[in-house]
């Protein structure tokens, strides 16, 4: 699916091999499985819940696993990153 200016309204949304571009999404269902690239730029998300399957549901349960093994400044930097900070020096990021 490739959308541009659209808006969503309590829908399903699978990001999963689809491409946003300035969508809106209200009250809607966003799903992420990780398994095929996708593209969103310039969202507006609305009062949404988030899903995460498969990949990227499995991901997130690596940084929780890592985070409380030891590597909490590995994965706040690597968070730091993706919010466009720099991250602290010494302890690296993921790539």
């Amino acid at each position: 699916m490739i959308a541009e200016g659209q808006t969503f309204v309590r829908k399903r949304i699978y990001l999963d091999g689809c491409s946003f571009v300035r969508c809106r999404f209200e009250k809607c269902t966003i799903v992420y499985s990780g398994v095929l690239g996708m593209e969103i730029k310039e969202p507006e998300f609305i009062d949404c819940n988030w899903e995460l399957q498969g990949a990227a549901r499995e991901t997130l349960n690596f940084l929780g696993a890592i985070y409380k093994g030891g590597a909490r400044e590995l994965v706040e930097n690597t968070f730091r990153t993706i919010c466009g900070e720099p991250p602290d020096t010494g302890t690296g990021t993921l790539n």
